[in-house]
């Protein structure tokens, strides 16, 4: 991918140390015509060294955009050069839509524009589990085997594995660990059963921290008969809440 620089003394902050997330699709308007953008949205990168940012004056026309050579790929710190109030926007989650008015207004979330890719869809994950995920979810396998499944402000790992016990007891010992888990590292602040005739579902909810930020995480463990599921749901907001329980509901097994 080829990135565009633009020609223009540094700033006392020029902010060479943002975070690694990937070229951003940047109208020329805002870089050649020196206007402030008023509209973005991160959608599902198309590449790993895309971020997903698409960048706008607002003021481009169908005409224009539809033009390919009328943007360019250029680096976060070019971009934050020209308008610093996306610094930390730019570290918003893929999803995230923003506007503003002006060049001197707030910026704020935007929920009524429609991305591509933001749509429901079931990933099978064995030939028995499958998840009911959002498409704006990146998937990878880490080295371990691990499946990874993130937005940026939302992430989901899960790991399956066989067991010699029965289904029963293999709720009683992890009910028993939820129950008993060490509590001078993160106390739990909630415990969750929501078992249905299929699978047995335990799990509880913790907060940790990184040094850098404070996030929400729930551990949990879906059982069938002598096969484990174990899910750790991340999310940064706590309103997120409803979004780990439920997407904890809907892992499936299909034996």
């Amino acid at each position: 991918m080829k990135f565009f620089k633009r020609n223009k003394k540094s700033s006392e902050n020029n902010f060479e140390n943002f975070p690694a997330i990937g070229g951003l699709m940047v109208s020329k308007m805002i870089v050649d015509q020196n206007i402030k953008p008023r509209f973005l949205y991160r959608e599902k990168r198309t590449r790993p060294e895309d971020s997903g940012w698409r960048i706008f004056t607002g003021f481009e026309s169908e005409e224009y955009t539809d033009d390919p050579n009328n943007a360019g790929i250029y680096n976060p710190s070019t971009i934050l050069k020209i308008d610093p109030s996306l610094e930390n926007i730019l570290l918003k989650e893929i999803g995230s839509v923003y506007e503003r008015t002006d060049d001197n207004s707030d910026w704020y979330k935007v929920t009524d524009f429609d991305l591509e890719d933001d749509f429901m869809i079931t990933h099978r994950l064995t030939e028995e589990w499958s998840i009911e995920i959002n498409n704006l979810f990146e998937k990878s396998i880490e080295e371990d085997g691990t499946l990874y499944y993130t937005t940026g402000d939302k992430s989901i790992r899960i790991s399956i594995w066989n067991s010699d016990l029965s289904k029963e007891a293999l709720f009683e010992e992890y009910k028993k660990e939820v129950k008993n888990r060490d509590q001078t590292k993160s106390k739990t602040l909630q415990r969750f059963e929501f078992s249905d005739s299929e699978v047995s579902r335990i799990g509880y909810l913790i907060e940790e921290t990184d040094g850098d930020k404070t996030y929400n995480l729930i551990f949990g463990f879906s059982i069938i008969a002598q096969e484990v599921m174990q899910t750790a749901f991340y999310f940064d907001e706590k309103s997120d809440l409803e979004w780990a329980i439920s997407t904890c509901k809907n892992i499936s097994f299909k034996g």
